[in-house]
């Protein structure tokens, strides 16, 4: 506080200095400074003489009505017919109400102030049907100027019709009336007939008269009909002419405050480390979602700012509705938006950095905002974008070391449990393409593709291939023909030039058949010949059958039997 004080004395002499240092600046600002509030005088003098003058208005208005009240008071007194004192009763109340108008308008000039706003009973008086039809009247009545001509149109169409039918009834009456005046003698009748006759004649007269009126008004409205197409351009060439700069400034002002919440987010997410750190911190998520709904909420309060300081209680109105409308509609969804909430918060049953399956397809959470991001490396795209309200129902975990996003990768070669065999060359979060040897290619939905459990060729893979001999090479067939069989395949995988590409082979003796002993070729094979699965298949197949050729083993009849490795 100390401090504070002692840059007063150092400010003062500072402005001293300047002063001096430019006195014709100095000057310069104190003629401004002398106009300015010699304008700003004169308007308050200006004010305050109408006020004035509407004041002494309002005294000499009151003394008049003052004066009329204590007159209709006399007249009561002296009056003793009851139609009249119940009419000058009436007159009386009319008087004293605008009297006590009169008071108010004189305090709100005066004070400039409202006599309700003191008034509890007022203030606590809320009825909600005066409320709406408050806010639903600019509508209506803007509704009602719209189709003004075509219910005009209707109206005289109606009158028309009316005074079409009623005309002939009535020259029917008059031909009546002179037929009775031709047939009567008496003279007392035919005078009485004459005057009706001429009350008949004056109703068919205005009858006509109006039916010609209202056939002209009718011919006026419809002489530049139009289409309804023509119509309906032309009602809305006039509500946008007349409103459209209202929508115009509202929208702006609604996209404005919006983008503007949003850049100040960007800003915050660019500069705060914490937006960049992989794991990001509760109040982090807090502040997103705070400024998401303050945008919204601020936008929309811009817009109906803008609609009311133009006046338009119109385009208010609806917007008003609206609001309350989507409100309302939005509080049957009140759990499903808490779930949403909690979480984009990473408070939900799904949780940032985890893993999730959805669709079939397992998935890694990026991202949890109002549209979570999902990634998953062996894709292609790797990430994707979806609404949160679609992770509602799923669960995520953490992700496993060494855990698998997907069984292949691009050109892998795979095999299905359908049989089907081929290379893959291409694999997003919607379809996996496999190309067969030959050409032909094979496509199928991801999720689809992962039931159909594929197995990956291209990691290494093993053949396995069972053959049958004899049982008279029984005693042999455990120890000599093994080694002589495991030798001559090598030589044979040699010759085919194979032996650079396997990883073990392996001959062993496999069962006891019912009429053979049989036997099996392992062998594993390196990633590099995985295109060459099926030859690979029909070679041991073949080695088989030549070894048994070579050293004479006799092959039972239909005992040649191919395994798959398991």
């Amino acid at each position: 506080m100390t401090k504070f004080l002692c840059i007063f004395p150092a400010l003062a002499a500072l402005s001293v200095f300047l002063l001096l240092q430019n006195p014709h600046h100095a000057t310069a600002q104190n003629e401004t400074s002398v106009n300015g509030s010699a304008e700003v005088a004169a308007t308050i003098a200006e004010q305050q003489t109408a006020q004035s003058e509407t004041l002494i208005n309002l005294l000499q208005y009151k003394t008049t009505l003052e004066k009329q009240i204590a007159e209709t008071k006399k007249e009561i007194k002296k009056t003793r017919h009851p139609m009249d004192k119940e009419t000058l009763s009436i007159k009386l109340t009319d008087l004293k109400e605008q009297l006590n108008n009169v008071r108010q308008n004189f305090v709100k000039v005066a004070t400039g102030l409202d006599l309700d706003v003191f008034n509890e009973d007022a203030q606590q008086n809320f009825v909600w049907q005066e409320e709406v039809e408050t806010l639903v009247r600019p509508l209506l009545q803007e509704l009602k100027e719209m189709t003004k001509r075509p219910r005009q149109i209707e109206r005289l169409k109606s009158r028309v019709a009316y005074f079409e039918s009623r005309l002939p009834r009535a020259e029917e009456a008059v031909q009546n009336i002179d037929f009775l005046i031709n047939a009567s003698k008496s003279p007392v009748l035919k005078w009485e007939l004459g005057i009706l006759k001429t009350d008949f004649e004056k109703r068919r007269t205005n009858i006509d008269n109006q039916l010609d009126v209202a056939r002209f008004e009718l011919a006026e409205l419809t002489k530049d009909k139009q289409s309804f197409y023509e119509s309906t351009k032309q009602v809305m060439g006039v509500f946008f002419k007349s409103r459209g700069k209202n929508i115009l400034f509202a929208l702006l002002a609604f996209g404005g405050v919006f983008f503007l919440f949003r850049f100040v987010d960007r800003v915050f997410k660019k500069t705060h480390p914490a937006f960049k750190s992989k794991e990001r911190p509760f109040y982090i998520r807090l502040i997103e979602v705070l400024l998401l709904i303050f945008a919204v909420i601020a936008s929309t309060s811009a817009s109906l700012f803008t609609l009311y300081i133009s006046g338009d209680w119109f385009l208010l109105s609806i917007a008003i509705i609206f609001i309350i409308g989507a409100l309302w509609t939005a509080r049957e969804g009140f759990t499903r938006y808490y779930e949403q909430v909690k979480l984009i918060l990473n408070l939900g049953s799904v949780r940032e950095n985890e893993r999730v399956t959805y669709n079939g397809v397992p998935w890694q959470v990026d991202r949890l905002a109002l549209f979570a991001k999902l990634k998953n490396p062996a894709l292609s795209p790797s990430r994707i974008r979806l609404p949160i309200g679609e992770l509602e129902n799923v669960v995520s975990r953490p992700v496993g070391k060494n855990e698998p996003w997907f069984p292949c990768m691009i050109d892998d070669w795979v095999i299905l449990s359908d049989g089907v065999r081929g290379k893959v060359v291409s694999q997003s979060p919607d379809m996996v393409e496999l190309i067969q040897r030959g050409g032909a290619y094979v496509t199928y939905q991801t999720s689809d593709f992962l039931g159909l459990n594929p197995k990956n060729l291209s990691r290494n893979f093993r053949l396995k291939s069972v053959f049958g001999i004899d049982y008279a090479h029984q005693g042999e067939c455990t120890s000599t023909i093994l080694t002589q069989a495991k030798e001559f395949i090598t030589a044979k995988l040699a010759e085919d030039g194979y032996t650079d590409h396997v990883l073990n082979l392996n001959v062993e003796f496999e069962s006891a058949g019912a009429s053979s002993l049989n036997l099996v070729i392992i062998a594993d094979f390196h990633r590099d010949i995985a295109e060459l699965y099926g030859r690979l298949q029909r070679a041991l197949q073949r080695y088989s059958v030549d070894a048994c050729t070579h050293f004479g083993w006799n092959i039972p009849f239909d005992q040649l039997v191919v395994h798959k490795a398991n």
